[in-house]
């Protein structure tokens, strides 16, 4: 028998995030997992960052998490997206080099000492029931594995990725496994059943990788990265970064023929796939299915290291026979002769629907069970990381006996994430993206270091010099604003200066510094030269430049979040009972009984509660 204060089973990227986040916490985790070579193994394409995600990975980093400074560390690229957009779109995608990313994480975790991994399969929750401790039925005291060991905790951390009963599918080939070539996990599901868990299942898929050394790259477009991106920490410190390249081709219309000839095989179309999969990375079946007119689809050809030839075939994700997809490979430009090294799969799994399951990722009726990743039903990842390290702090703070951290929708991607996880219910794998979000100029890629600076405190994980380099560093963006707003300039000079930078605009009067910095071509580094202003670092002075410009949209996002929070502060009762409130809808009471929400701003948002249900729950706790 072993003891620890917080077991986190299966070790991804959410399960990496929430024993990290544990043991920096000062709390004893047991990270246990399948099979010891593949933590934090990037399954299907080795990229991190894009729309929305990059705004998660900055958001982990900025509270204590490890992805963004891990990527940053070992990535063949960095790439900066949408420089010409606005700075709601502004983001970085970096392409990992997978066998060092998992490589130097798995390092990482045994160098934590409050850290111990162990190779096994978690077959069983431990609980034992409780009386009367608000809605909670029943507590986690531990663990029972496969050879039979009981692991003893405090609290546990589910982030079982694809692998609860998962089952590989190629054509009309299955057999059990999480990933290809690795086992699955087939009693935990049912036992999570066995103690009131709703289960469910969902698929995903990849696309197989080729071999770099069969590949024509002579009329492919190279696509490099940046020596210097904005990188996902702004702890980061490299003189300049990886530029390795990957390589534009696109299907043709003979590629559309031959899927079309041959879609009889698909899962899709045979039936052997009959679950969900994620939406908006579709395989190459379903697109010809769906868009069938479309001969031109773009497909990126993306190196998995340096030390190997493997190269991952981004956007020809399928699950159909290996002979089929032999045939498809032969009509795309460059990779007429390409020999594939690992053929593309899909995988079926069990999930459990996080509408089971309180913003704090704790599970509604055991006490001290938490669940994050791929488990809740999402697909990504970033939006895994996010979800392991929120679980990992509060199965932390569910210890120490203080109230979670919870990050609501005005805040962060994160607290998007977690509210659309639990309240919106969706037919396939959830992923993170900029249309989900009310507050996109707020919850910027660039400025998570500010609006979840107070969060940063109350965890407590960042070390007192990065605290007091973030505050400093606040205070600096808010005395130059105000500084730029009470620095008076002639309009001869204003003017003097637009014309030297060789544009149009001219002002007809004396104007404040700030109203230059207005002008969509100068920077701050320009008035800095101009005004002889004091010199930052890159993203303070990118804070300074964003807030000015922008300012009368951030003010008006601003009230916006207002009248949200006052929604999100007017807190319910947890031991309320739908049942006695005359007048809500029985819909209404189905939903409310099913989530349990915390406050009325989140009861608004439960499929089926009117704005009348919520002015009666209102009278009733008044």
């Amino acid at each position: 028998m072993k003891e620890y204060d917080i077991i986190v089973v299966g070790a991804g990227h959410a399960g990496c995030e929430a024993a990290f986040a544990g043991a920096r916490l000062g709390k004893k985790v047991g990270l246990i997992t399948l099979y010891l070579d593949t933590i934090a193994m990037m399954s299907c394409n080795p990229s991190i960052g894009g729309p929305g995600k990059s705004n998660l990975v900055t958001e982990i980093d900025i509270l204590g998490g490890e992805m963004g400074r891990h990527t940053d560390e070992y990535n063949l690229q960095l790439k900066d997206l949408n420089v010409s957009k606005g700075p709601a779109a502004r983001i970085t995608r970096g392409q990992a080099d997978k066998y060092l990313y998992r490589r130097k994480m798995r390092e990482k975790l045994e160098e934590n000492e409050n850290i111990n991994l162990i190779q096994d399969c978690v077959e069983e929750i431990l609980v034992e029931n409780l009386e009367n401790e608000n809605s909670y039925q029943k507590k986690v005291i531990g663990v029972k594995t496969r050879l039979g060991i009981i692991y003893n905790a405090k609290a546990i951390v589910l982030s079982t990725g694809t692998f609860l009963k998962g089952k590989i599918v190629i054509g009309n080939v299955t057999y059990s496994a999480g990933r290809q070539g690795e086992n699955s996990a087939e009693k935990l599901s049912d036992n999570l059943r066995a103690l009131g868990i709703k289960i469910e299942r969902y698929q995903t898929a990849t696309p197989p990788r080729i071999d770099r050394k069969t590949i024509d790259f002579s009329e492919l477009e190279e696509l490099r990265g940046e020596e210097k991106p904005r990188y996902f920490s702004i702890f980061t410190k490299k003189e300049k970064n990886n530029t390795v390249p990957t390589w534009l081709t696109y299907t043709s219309e003979k590629t559309i023929e031959v899927i079309q000839e041959m879609m009889k095989y698909s899962p899709i179309v045979s039936g052997m796939i009959d679950t969900h999969g994620p939406r908006h990375c579709p395989s190459i079946d379903r697109k010809v299915l769906n868009f069938p007119d479309k001969a031109k689809h773009q497909i990126f050809l993306e190196l998995e290291s340096e030390n190997s030839d493997e190269i991952y075939v981004n956007g020809l994700t399928t699950a159909m026979p290996a002979f089929v997809q032999e045939e498809i490979l032969k009509t795309i430009k460059g990779l007429e002769n390409a020999k594939i090294m690992r053929h593309g799969y899909a995988v079926e799994y069990d999930y459990a629907p996080a509408s089971q399951l309180y913003p704090s990722l704790e599970n509604k009726k055991i006490s001290g069970l938490f669940f994050s990743g791929q488990i809740n039903g999402t697909s990504g990842y970033e939006e895994a990381a996010a979800q392991g390290f929120i679980a990992g702090v509060n199965a932390a703070r569910k210890i120490m006996e203080k109230e979670p951290i919870i990050i609501d929708r005005s805040e962060a991607y994160i607290g998007v994430l977690i509210d659309d996880l639990i309240h919106k219910k969706t037919p396939e794998p959830y992923r993170v993206l900029p249309s989900r979000a009310e507050y996109r100029i707020t919850l910027r890629y660039d400025n998570a270091f500010m609006r979840l600076f107070d969060k940063v405190k109350e965890i407590g994980i960042l070390s007192k010099e990065k605290i007091d380099f973030l505050e400093k560093s606040i205070v600096d963006v808010h005395d130059e604003i105000n500084n730029l707003k009470n620095i008076s300039v002639s309009m001869n000079n204003a003017n003097k200066f637009l014309e030297d930078l060789g544009l149009e605009e001219r002002f007809v009067k004396g104007i404040k510094a700030s109203d230059l910095l207005k002008i969509k071509d100068v920077t701050y580094n320009k008035l800095k030269e101009f005004l002889n202003l004091k010199d930052y670092e890159d993203f303070v002075k990118n804070q300074i430049e964003t807030m000015i410009k922008y300012e009368i949209f951030i003010e008006r996002e601003n009230k916006q979040i207002e009248k949200f929070k006052k929604l999100e502060n007017m807190y319910i009762p947890k031991n309320i009972n739908y049942d006695e409130i005359k007048g809500i809808s029985n819909i209404a009471r189905a939903g409310l009984n099913e989530v349990r929400p915390l406050s009325i701003g989140e009861a608004t948002r439960i499929s089926g509660v009117t704005s009348n249900d919520v002015t009666l729950i209102i009278a009733y706790m008044k």
